[in-house]
């Protein structure tokens, strides 16, 4: 009995001291998906991967990409879905330091998942390090939003096109080529 309760201990000992988690948080503002990700102590995060609809896999969709110096972004089809990925081959986030990613992009908001790799790459296959299933922070999703997406995941990404207004100006502009 001893030694059972002692194999106990040690386990319990080993999950708590094991449970490494990065925070990954994200919100919307007029068409701004914004992101942020700090690595837990021992966690070497080289990618940053979000899902995604299959239709909005054009890199060229996202603009104003917001991201640490030397890491990149692309897109990446994967089983009719797409996957965002931010990446370096460079040093890894630092432990415990808030690092913010983003970029614009003309798609209503929904909760998709996520996943954190160390391997420096737009790798849609990569190992987690750590994902969202081992969350429960909330998704943040807007209000104006919420009945319109139900996605299982804790981050906001593109979900559909919505129609953007174009300012007065630019419809004057137009109104007098076609007059």
């Amino acid at each position: 009995m001893k030694i059972v309760k002692a194999l106990l201990l040690i386990a319990c000992i080993g999950v708590a001291s094991g449970a490494m988690a990065a925070t990954t948080t994200s919100s919307f503002d007029n068409f701004l998906y914004s992101y942020t990700v700090t690595p837990a102590a021992g966690e070497d995060l080289r990618s940053f991967h979000i899902y995604g609809p299959g239709f909005e896999c054009d890199p060229s969709h996202y603009y104003n990409l917001v991201m640490p110096d030397g890491w990149m972004f692309d897109t990446v089809e994967i089983n009719g879905d797409c996957q965002l990925t931010f990446w370096t081959t460079g040093d890894p986030l630092p432990a415990g330091v808030a690092t913010d990613f983003g970029y614009t992009h003309y798609c209503v908001p929904c909760c998709h998942s996520w996943f954190v790799s160390d391997e420096g790459s737009d790798n849609p296959l990569a190992t987690p390090v750590d994902e969202d299933a081992n969350h429960t922070e909330p998704c943040n999703i807007p209000a104006e939003y919420a009945d319109q997406c139900g996605g299982p995941g804790l981050i906001l990404g593109p979900s559909y096109p919505v129609s953007v207004d174009a300012d007065d100006p630019t419809w004057g502009a137009m109104k007098k080529i076609f007059r």
